[in-house]
């Protein structure tokens, strides 16, 4: 994962920390320096004892008043302990946590207990060519009941979790996944999100952070002592878009990628409903960072309920500059659609590969469509004078769909669902940027023919979704591939949103 912060101003506070961890030995920096004598638990000798290292982050911070603070934490426990005096706490109850695990492993060793026992009895009845059907039935009972219990108290230990977000609001990890799925494992114990949560509670604006490795190096030779490292991709992740509001997947002095999710607008709307946008959350988490950010840094829009890649730009040269590769079409972009019928070629679109004589895998569509002025934002084909939108599209395979299809970060099941119905997952290739090209290129009786599954302008379910076999709950469009020059280093930059 790339740092959503310049990393400057937290390195050198880190290399401060590193300098207290080499002189004192322990992380019990208070009792220290208040001339106490330190937690034993806490000294650093536990790590090496254990042949194991650990992350330790530091969050540069301003607040309203244009004041610094620095804040500092470890990832996970240090040896079985939560929390530290003058270190960030974690974003559950201690008390709570230890209670759960005493309770649900207390009773995870009773049947594991019970499972080796008649794995035992089970063990000799086969060396004896016995055959004992109960047997069988109770430990398969017994391993299923065992399995429940652990994921049913990994879901309570996920429950505890509670983090704040870019605009202060609380949250549990519980609102952030499906129903029946669970976060990963370790989810909210690195230490980007206990610094940004903090940060966040405390009402400050973040203007650097990074992370360091100390201790013996991993059994993967992946991290070392005193490296440096970004928030990492399995956990961090997860849980920091849902953290600073955005999925940043890049930032320098000049721009800023992310990673759009479905339902969020590019840019503010009229009214104060609709003041929440792309633009509003950057604005605020880059307001006092050394970028800082220009009044109106979106350089391109997705629609509110499309989701994938978005280029902005914190200055007006980066953005001046980007505004022209957009103008000029020097800009690549590919989107993932999934369709709601199979498709049927019409007169604006020319097939160019098909598999066999009848079945049509790829081609171009071109389309003349103006704004319909009776009823914005709706996209109405027009021949005389609407201007011309120019898509080229590819029917993906089975496997190309499966991986397509987790881009959208719908449930496992709507996941099988789509699978099992078969529904067409076009690529989408826009060569032209006209307001609802594809989504019009899809659905109209001159282009695929096939509305974009949950489209509500061109699509179905526009009655009643919920009794629509053809509605979803997002419109399945997804913008997994943006390409562009840098503004300033003239460099060819590409990015991909994919799961």
């Amino acid at each position: 994962m790339f740092p959503p912060f310049n990393e400057n101003l937290a390195k050198t506070e880190c290399l401060s920390l590193m300098e207290k961890l080499d002189s004192y030995q322990s992380i019990d920096f208070y009792a220290i320096e208040n001339g106490e004598t330190p937690n034993p638990k806490l000294s650093l000798n536990h790590l090496y004892e254990k042949n194991l290292g650990i992350m330790f982050g530091v969050l540069v911070a301003k607040d309203d008043s244009g004041n610094t603070h620095t804040l500092k934490a470890f990832s996970g426990q240090f040896n079985s302990i939560w929390q530290v005096k003058t270190w960030t706490p974690p974003l559950l109850d201690e008390n709570a946590f230890n209670q759960l695990i005493k309770d649900s492993d207390k009773e995870i060793h009773l049947l594991t207990d019970k499972i080796s026992q008649l794995e035992h009895t089970q063990k000799i009845n086969k060396s004896q060519d016995k055959i004992d059907i109960t047997l069988d039935e109770t430990l398969k009972e017994l391993k299923t009941k065992r399995k429940n219990l652990s994921n049913q108290s990994m879901k309570d230990i996920f429950d505890l979790y509670e983090f704040y977000t870019f605009n202060g609001s609380k949250k549990k990890f519980s609102c952030l996944v499906n129903e029946g799925e669970l976060p990963p494992t370790g989810c909210g114990e690195c230490c980007a999100p206990k610094l940004l949560s903090e940060a966040f509670r405390l009402g400050l604006h973040p203007i650097s952070m990074a992370e360091f490795y100390y201790g013996p190096e991993n059994k993967s030779s992946t991290k070392h002592h005193k490296h440096f490292y970004p928030p990492c991709d399995e956990k961090c992740s997860f849980i920091l878009p849902h953290i600073l509001g955005l999925e940043i997947l890049y930032q320098d002095a000049d721009i800023c990628v992310i990673n759009k999710q479905s339902g969020l607008l590019s840019i503010p709307g009229r009214g104060e409903d609709k003041l929440d946008s792309v633009t509003t959350r950057l604005r605020f988490l880059y307001e006092l960072s050394p970028q800082s950010c220009i009044p109106q840094p979106s350089v391109h829009r997705l629609d509110m309920d499309t989701s994938g890649l978005l280029v902005l730009a914190f200055n007006a040269e980066a953005h001046r500059n980007l505004s022209i590769q957009f103008m000029e079409g020097k800009v690549d972009k590919k989107y993932f659609a999934v369709l709601a019928d199979s498709i049927k070629i019409g007169d604006g679109v020319t097939v160019t590969k098909t598999l066999g004589t009848s079945k049509p895998l790829e081609g171009d569509i071109k389309l003349k469509f103006r704004l319909d002025v009776e009823n914005r934002p709706h996209q109405i084909y027009d021949e005389v004078y609407g201007k011309e939108g120019l898509t080229q599209w590819r029917v993906l395979s089975l496997e190309e769909s499966k991986k397509a299809i987790k881009c959208f970060r719908i449930s496992k099941s709507e996941e099988i669902d789509l699978i099992r119905q078969r529904n067409p997952v076009v690529e989408y290739t826009p060569l032209t940027g006209r307001t609802h090209q594809l989504r019009l290129h899809s659905a109209h009786e001159k282009g695929l023919h096939s509305p974009i599954l949950g489209d509500d302008l061109y699509g179905y379910g526009k009655g009643n979704p919920s009794e629509n076999k053809k509605a979803a709950k997002r419109l399945m469009l997804h913008s997994f591939y943006l390409s562009f020059i840098h503004p300033s280093t003239n460099e060819k930059l590409e990015f991909w949103a994919l799961d």
